[in-house]
């Protein structure tokens, strides 16, 4: 399986308090995430993301926001507009149509919440800025609409199975975005996912993926890739933001993780992984997250089916700062709160 599908499927993305909004102009609705992230699509006409501390960005047909949990802003026709806050719109509404603001021109577009396993999604969240606005092409564009069109025709038909439907094609709005973001060599950040689409990396990358476990070495791994020791590492590096066997680790480390938070043993992971015994292992395990792997499996279920937070890593993901500077559509946490009032929905 493609790492990234692995990660998607251990996230076990769960979406809640869909809503579809019909906003005349002039309009404006705040936001705040809280714990949940947040998937927006405009399906028609446009609107204005705005956050304090940094310039407003338009977002047009097909367009999409990936918002971190959290996370402020406000959406509106213009970026100067008093916003309402979201709960007074669409409190406690899902799955239907909302229509708010004035009688002029008409931006349609849906919202909906994520929950998912933070331990398993760590890779992913490692590289995702606090907001991501991914610009459609045309043709994206238009099956992101249809999707939206698929989902309200479920929603009006009200037949069986419906809830199963869209929550599936909500699913499918959610990695049709992240595919699309990580397909744009000018929006994406030193990690993972560069160096499995880097041309001269990807089938190592692949190979590493599919025998963790493998005790590789970086003189094999060059060999593999066709490259000087020191060129491999220099590259692998610079694309994927740590050295190689760092990389490994990590996912070894992430890998140990989804099996501990299964039920499997100590001693089960350690063998899945690459270390020769649950010793080695656990050592391992605390030099990377500060935590033994027993009290580290008890936190995560204590913490609920959420898991614990997941721990930054560079062998995971650059830092957001970094995707900033390039100039990417990524943006970190504004400096300061909004001071809009906190919403619900």
């Amino acid at each position: 399986m493609h790492p990234f599908d692995t990660v998607l499927s251990a996230m076990h993305l769960e979406s809640s308090h869909f809503v579809w909004l019909r906003a005349h102009a002039p309009w404006a609705i705040s936001f705040d995430t809280g714990g949940q992230a947040r998937l927006v699509v405009v399906a028609k006409g446009q609107g204005w993301l705005t956050q304090m501390g940094y310039p407003p960005i338009v977002v047009r047909t097909g367009d999409c926001l990936i918002i971190r949990q959290g996370v402020e802003g406000i959406l509106g026709d213009a970026p100067d507009r008093v916003a309402v806050s979201c709960w007074q719109i669409a409190d406690h509404v899902t799955g239907e149509s909302v229509t708010f603001g004035g009688g002029g021109e008409v931006c349609e577009f849906f919202s909906t919440l994520f929950t998912f396993n933070h331990a398993a999604g760590e890779p992913l969240l490692a590289l995702l800025p606090d907001v991501v606005h991914v610009a459609m092409p045309a043709s994206d564009a238009g099956r992101i609409v249809s999707i939206l069109e698929h989902i309200g025709a479920e929603e009006a038909q009200g037949s069986l199975g419906r809830s199963y439907v869209v929550a599936k094609l909500l699913d499918v709005l959610f990695v049709q975005a992240i595919r699309t973001w990580a397909a744009s060599d000018s929006k994406m950040p030193e990690g993972w996912l560069a160096g499995l689409t880097h041309p001269q990396l990807a089938q190592t990358l692949q190979r590493i993926h599919a025998d963790l476990a493998h005790p590789w070495t970086l003189g094999q791994l060059a060999r593999d890739a066709a490259m000087s020791r020191s060129s491999f590492a220099a590259l692998f590096k610079a694309v994927v933001g740590a050295p190689p066997l760092t990389y490994i680790t990590t996912w070894r480390i992430y890998r140990a993780k989804l099996m501990l938070a299964a039920g499997h043993s100590i001693a089960e992971a350690a063998g899945q992984t690459g270390y020769g015994s649950d010793l080695a292992l656990s050592r391992a395990f605390k030099t990377a997250t500060g935590l033994a792997p027993g009290r580290w499996r008890r936190e995560c279920r204590a913490a609920g089916r959420n898991g614990p937070g997941p721990v930054k890593s560079a062998a995971l993901g650059s830092s957001v700062t970094k995707a900033v500077k390039r100039g990417q559509h990524g943006r970190t946490r504004p400096p300061a709160k909004s001071s809009g009032p906190r919403a619900s929905s």
